[in-house]
């Protein structure tokens, strides 16, 4: 969670903050390949890949072939990166408390990462993608665990928007047609022909699952906000 990641920073004494989670591996060079990059990069925040430890259970394929899909579509360009997932991100200390850490408001541990990411490169700072600082992510998930995940992501997209929407003035941007297309597509480049239509599958779920929890959300903050106007 945000204020867990935020507990141990203040904690943390080094130059750097390397953050990841209690369900992933880092390889054996983690660190190490993390400290060639901020010799040639010392500014930057630092994100790598993650793998997924548990290639037989297909919800956790789906889960990371959506992140996969998706730094592909927001880091194209490695060096103009625009998103990484906080189990496998590193940063400068000093840098990090500048900009007030991860955002406490997140109600679950959902988007406040998307947030951070966001509010580093508004504040001017930069985003580098480095293949070679790898993770295993050994997150097992079953049907219901899988919607569940989703519908938190959308919970967790609907804060995300609306304090972006707040910081830049904009309304909430929704992403064209043709990146759900893409996303739907995409298992196909990654696997053979019968997972990836499961797998295709579950990512039409996961995006279900997730503008279910946008709407919930939604609701929920606009109801809060009224009865505590009564």
């Amino acid at each position: 969670s945000a204020s867990a990641r935020n507990t141990g920073a203040k904690q943390a004494k080094g130059e750097y903050l390397a953050f990841t989670d209690d369900d992933c591996m880092p390889a054996p060079d983690w660190l190490n390949k993390l400290a060639s990059r901020f010799v040639a990069q010392p500014d930057y925040l630092i994100g790598g890949r993650t793998i997924n430890a548990l290639s037989t259970n297909l919800y956790s394929a789906a889960s990371q072939q959506l992140i996969d899909y998706l730094y592909g579509y927001y880091n194209h360009s490695s060096e103009k990166a625009q998103f990484f997932a906080s189990n496998n991100i590193a940063v400068p200390t000093e840098i990090f408390h500048k900009i007030g850490g991860f955002d406490t408001c997140f109600p679950l541990a959902a988007a406040e990462d998307r947030e951070f990411c966001d509010r580093w490169l508004q504040s001017g700072y930069r985003m580098i993608y480095a293949a070679e600082v790898c993770i295993y992510h050994a997150h097992y998930l079953t049907l219901p665990s899988f919607w569940r995940q989703h519908f938190f992501y959308g919970r967790g997209a609907f804060c995300f928007h609306k304090v972006c929407a707040k910081r830049a003035a904009k309304p909430i941007k929704v992403e064209p047609l043709s990146f759900y297309f893409n996303l739907l597509t995409y298992p196909f480049n990654q696997t053979s022909l019968r997972p990836g239509f499961i797998i295709s599958w579950l990512l039409f779920l996961s995006q279900l699952a997730a503008t279910f929890g946008f709407f919930w959300e939604r609701a929920h903050q606009t109801t809060t906000i009224k009865l505590s106007r009564k």
